[in-house]
């Protein structure tokens, strides 16, 4: 009998393992295709630099902003997640949090590294990307922006720090990591001022433009609704993140934490629905709203990115599903995405007869290149790095 059992529990054993690898392949087999993805955009980003804007993009006089322009927008909207998690846990002391924190400021961090790379190929000349660093243009709102975003990716590195220099063993470690988590508290303040300004500029940067974009887009509140449409996304992408990494990690979700942000999202959700709405009627432009493909477009936007996944949330039968769950933060970022590229494309009033903009294939591989890139260094620091943060969400 002991033997039978023994090899009872041998089996067991054995079709557990079976049972693991398939798992196992399954995240091998991914990070195989990011590493893929990600080696094909170097490739298309070297082949950018060396050979021009000209033959590698669809970009012309008419159409100067593309596909890089509308996803470093959407990116710094998702990157929110950092500011609005350090926020909410360091500032507001909601320690109930704290367990989605390091996924959201190393999705913030992951983001804005990102938005650089998309940048640098964006700029005509990237070797002088430094310009707005000796020459200050300090009415330029592009001159914010760099600033700000330069500042907070900073803020975002300091953040992040302890997880990656706990795992060093050097003796001047331990002084210079209290040294970080004894000034957390005012680098986060700091982080969340300078979000906030550069959030807000990106709309501000829309007000020198009212001849570009179309009267349902261009309003004096375009800050504000910048602002409110980032703290949404961030938060969105705060709670897929947080869901994700709890899987690599393979610890349990605290539920409580993802109802929490959900509840945050649709109150924040909400208050953009209205002051959209609110916005459209106060400027006149009622009319618009029912009028071309510019109102489909923004009709879209809304249904997408605010009134779907709140109705999800609100409906008691469906707030508790796995399911809407990641469907909902989902679909809030692609509805503010959506936003950004409308702004930046698909409202552009483009005055130039028969001017059209195609992204060139390069465009749309270096693109895909960088966020694969982006969304493999997050899943190392998740699996990796989580350290401290880790044990606090198994608690």
């Amino acid at each position: 009998m002991a033997i039978r059992g023994a090899s009872l529990r041998a089996n067991t054993s054995t079709t557990a393992t079976e049972i693991n690898w398939p798992a196992i392949r399954r995240f091998d087999i991914l990070l195989g295709v990011l590493g893929f993805l990600t080696l094909a955009g170097v490739v298309a980003g070297v082949g950018r630099l060396l050979l021009g804007l000209g033959p590698t993009t669809g970009l012309s006089d008419a159409y100067s902003w593309g596909i890089w322009i509308g996803f470093d927008f959407g990116l710094i909207a998702f990157a929110g997640a950092g500011f609005t998690l350090a926020a909410v846990v360091h500032v507001f002391h909601r320690e109930h949090y704290h367990a989605a924190l390091w996924p959201a400021i190393l999705a913030g961090l992951m983001g804005y590294t990102a938005v650089l790379a998309l940048l640098v190929l964006d700029l005509g000349r990237p070797d002088h990307f430094y310009n707005f660093i000796l020459y200050w243009n300090v009415h330029s709102p592009l001159f914010e922006i760099s600033c700000c975003v330069l500042f907070y990716t900073t803020v975002l590195v300091l953040e992040t720090s302890p997880n990656f220099l706990g795992r060093l063993k050097w003796r001047w470690v331990n002084p210079l990591l209290k040294g970080i988590r004894w000034m957390m508290l005012p680098v986060t303040i700091v982080g969340v001022t300078l979000s906030t300004l550069h959030q807000s500029t990106l709309g501000t940067l829309y007000l020198n433009m009212p001849h570009r974009l179309h009267p349902l887009w261009w309003t004096p509140f375009l800050p504000i609704l910048f602002y409110l449409s980032s703290i949404m996304a961030g938060l969105s992408l705060a709670t897929l993140a947080y869901r994700v990494a709890m899987r690599i990690l393979h610890r349990p979700e605290d539920r409580t934490v993802v109802h929490g942000l959900c509840r945050m999202v649709v109150g924040f959700g909400i208050v953009y629905f209205v002051a959209k709405i609110a916005e459209v009627w106060w400027a006149n432009e009622v009319t618009l709203l029912w009028t071309g493909s510019a109102a489909v477009l923004w009709w879209a936007e809304l249904a997408i990115g605010v009134v779907a996944p709140v109705t999800l949330w609100l409906i008691l039968r469906l707030r508790g599903s796995s399911a809407v769950q990641w469907i909902a933060p989902g679909l809030v970022l692609a509805g503010v995405l959506m936003n950004r590229f409308d702004a930046t494309l698909y409202a552009q009033v483009v005055h130039t007869v028969g001017a059209a903009y195609t992204p060139h294939v390069l465009e749309w591989i270096s693109t895909v290149g960088i966020l694969a890139a982006a969304l493999l260094a997050w899943i190392i620091g998740i699996r990796f790095f989580s350290g401290d943060e880790a044990e606090h969400s198994a608690h």
